[in-house]
């Protein structure tokens, strides 16, 4: 089984089972592939290696390398592109270490976590799309970078920054003026005048949420008041709210309410 998603600065595959690949390189690309569990053979640069689960090879841009998996190796490969890992703050323009050891448990969650949030969302949602390739580049350089909690693991508990309160309140005004419109990060992160990955973490902080739940709380309660309130279609609140069409409206709404829909407005005409 083969899994692959790919967004402006991120290509991430999962590969389950035999697999073979002819010796290549990405010129303009860092590669990180890691066994989740099995092993597998990699060359890289006339190299051989044999990794194990946790243990990772980073591919630098340039450099050839290829790889044989058994039957019973899952893979988790991550693709990021030059301009991605230049703009986070851990991961400037630097030649890591080749070989890297991840927590495979902890990087096996997350993966489904970044996966299931780029294919449950609209791929036009340009918030969540940047959101998460922020997430999956910090999480991957601070463990490069030998940081002890991966600031991935944004915490709530964390104080905020109390002199940027004026900023982020500008921030909040923004997102409930602009919600059922497109929100980029670069947006919200220059209003609080912030860098995106302070931004993120300065949001969660200070709201107990990352600036995409919020907006689709938003999002959603607006969605239902409508139901409730007016006979406006689903497919015209859905397109008034951003979505570039039903299916992922009807996604978001389920894993909001647990119900379609449909179902609210029906449960309104019954009374």
């Amino acid at each position: 089984m083969i899994v692959q998603i790919t967004t402006p600065l991120l290509e991430l595959w999962r590969i389950d089972g035999e697999f073979t690949n002819q010796p290549h390189a990405h010129d303009s690309e860092y590669q990180i592939t890691m066994p989740v569990h099995g092993n597998c053979q990699f060359t890289q640069e006339n190299k051989e290696y044999r990794l194990n689960g946790g243990e990772a090879l980073i591919q630098h841009p340039g450099e050839h390398h290829s790889f044989t998996a058994a039957g019973t190796t899952g893979l988790l490969i991550f693709k990021i592109r030059q301009e991605g890992m230049g703009s986070s703050k851990l991961g400037p323009a630097v030649e890591w270490q080749v070989k890297q050891q991840f927590d495979p448990m902890q990087l096996n969650r997350y993966f489904c976590n970044w996966t299931a949030a780029l294919m449950g969302s609209d791929p036009c949602d340009r918030l969540i799309r940047e959101q998460t390739e922020i997430q999956v580049i910090e999480y991957l350089t601070a463990t490069m970078n030998g940081s002890k909690l991966p600031s991935l693991c944004y915490s709530a508990s964390t104080k905020p920054d109390t002199g940027k309160g004026h900023h982020l309140h500008q921030v909040l005004d923004y997102i409930h003026s602009h919600y059922r419109e497109e929100i980029s990060v670069d947006t919200l992160a220059g209003i609080a005048m912030q860098s995106r990955y302070h931004f993120i973490r300065l949001f969660k902080s200070a709201t107990g949420e990352t600036p995409y739940q919020y907006v689709l709380k938003l999002r959603m309660r607006e969605a239902m008041h409508l139901l409730r309130t007016s006979q406006t279609s689903v497919t015209d609140i859905a397109l008034s709210l951003g979505y570039s069409s039903t299916s992922p409206f009807y996604r978001a709404f389920a894993k909001t309410y647990g119900v379609r829909p449909e179902q609210c407005r029906s449960r309104v005409v019954r009374r």
